[in-house]
């Protein structure tokens, strides 16, 4: 594929984006498919859920243009996406279930009817029919607003295996942890995206560096032309659709396009530079580039598990919520995001092409920043948080000090109440 056709077809999937989203928009309040301000979130304004819709049907537009999906695929799943999500918006739940089992049965099907002496020829129509069971999850899960993690888990753990079996495993490793390690890489980034989706603007945005990045990599560094361009369709569908995102949202992706994107990310991260038997300094490259993910996710369970929260709860104790209580503005702690995964990815570059000491300095760096970043962002979490847990603190637990000293001197015990 030729220059200009490569940047026609990025410029269409990002204004069909940008289409789609603003169109979302006024249907997503009209069928009040919103998100509403809530203690543990962050967002001040009732805003439209859904622009996870906008992102996978663009992004399978886009793709058909680059010539990676066949026509007849692109069309099935489009028409049955617009087709269940109408039945979503109108609360006809049961016939919605029934046209989202359709849709993805007839996609598989599609598969053998157009590659009919070797359906496995065509390994990413695979991969973006896993991403549909994904965004269909998802999509329940913002309209219902109640959908238990249990089953969102047993839908990404079918879309995992589709892809393990299809798209590959990690070879770096023996065959059975190979599996184990991909399968709990998938899982992990698809929830990994789902959870920096705290404030306006930031996952699409973390995500679309990413994908660039993986672009840029699988083109000048590993020669994967199939990569490179699902990687920049991907991104250039996340830049259509950040303008109605970030910084005052107007629209929400949601959980079906952060969990989509989750999906594809991992994926496209295997297929980079993971299936080989050939243990080398690439083998990092998918994880130094979706590091930010990554760091907080670990940062936020750490410290939930300190403060004695559930993980699973929503909060303020993302990294991005931090750095504005350290003093940045929402739009400022995002955009610094933004560098450090941009500064991420040109560290990586370069840990990529230099020798195995050059190498290990430019890791360094990176493994010192996010340190550096966890304790300082620690500290302002323990000031609330681990505050919190000692108010918490079961009657009859007390340190021996305290009761020592409410013993000895009632007056000052009534004082030390009063204050507490």
């Amino acid at each position: 594929m030729n220059q200009s056709t490569l940047l026609l077809s990025l410029t269409v999937g990002a204004i069909v984006s940008f289409i789609i989203t603003r169109l979302l928009i006024k249907q997503a309040v009209r069928y009040n498919i919103v998100d509403k301000p809530r203690a543990d979130r962050f967002h001040t304004k009732t805003t439209a859920l859904m622009g996870g819709i906008a992102i996978v049907v663009s992004f399978i537009i886009g793709s058909t243009f680059l010539g990676i999906l066949p026509i007849p695929w692109s069309i099935i799943s489009v028409l049955g996406i617009t087709l269940s999500m109408y039945l979503l918006f109108n609360n006809k739940r049961i016939k919605a279930i029934v046209s989202c089992f359709i849709t993805v049965s007839l996609c598989f099907g599609s598969i053998f009817f157009i590659y009919p002496d070797a359906p496995l020829t065509n390994k990413y129509i695979w991969l973006f029919t896993g991403g549909l069971i994904i965004f269909f999850t998802g999509a329940f899960d913002d309209k219902s607003k109640a959908m238990e993690p249990k089953v969102k888990l047993f839908f990404q753990i079918v879309a995992g295996s589709i892809a393990i079996f299809v798209m590959g495993s990690a070879n770096f490793l023996p065959p059975v942890l190979s599996q184990l390690f991909t399968f709990f890489w998938i899982i992990g980034v698809i929830n990994a995206l789902n959870l920096i989706d705290n404030m306006n603007g930031l996952s699409p945005g973390v995500a679309a560096i990413i994908a660039l990045s993986f672009g840029i990599f699988a083109n000048i560094y590993f020669q994967n032309t199939e990569v490179a361009l699902v990687s920049l369709m991907l991104s250039a569908v996340l830049i259509g659709f950040l303008p109605n995102n970030f910084p005052n949202a107007r629209i929400f992706m949601g959980d079906s396009g952060s969990m989509f994107l989750g999906y594809m990310l991992s994926m496209i991260g295997v297929s980079l530079s993971w299936q080989t038997t050939d243990i080398n300094i690439g083998i990092l490259t998918p994880i130094l580039l979706i590091s930010y993910p990554i760091f907080d996710v670990t940062f936020v369970t750490i410290n939930r598990i300190r403060s004695g929260r559930p993980i699973y709860v929503g909060g303020k104790d993302h990294s991005s919520h931090l750095l504005v209580k350290f003093g940045f503005s929402p739009r400022n702690a995002v955009l610094m995001i933004y560098g450090l995964c941009i500064l991420t990815s040109i560290i990586t570059y370069y840990i990529t092409t230099l020798d195995l000491g050059y190498a290990s300095t430019a890791l360094s760096i990176i493994l010192f920043t996010f340190s550096v970043l966890g304790l300082m962002l620690t500290k302002l979490h323990d000031k609330d948080y681990m505050k919190q847990k000692e108010k918490n603190t079961p009657v009859g637990q007390e340190s021996e000090d305290v009761t020592r000293i409410t013993s000895i001197t009632p007056n000052v015990s009534k004082k030390y109440n009063k204050i507490d």
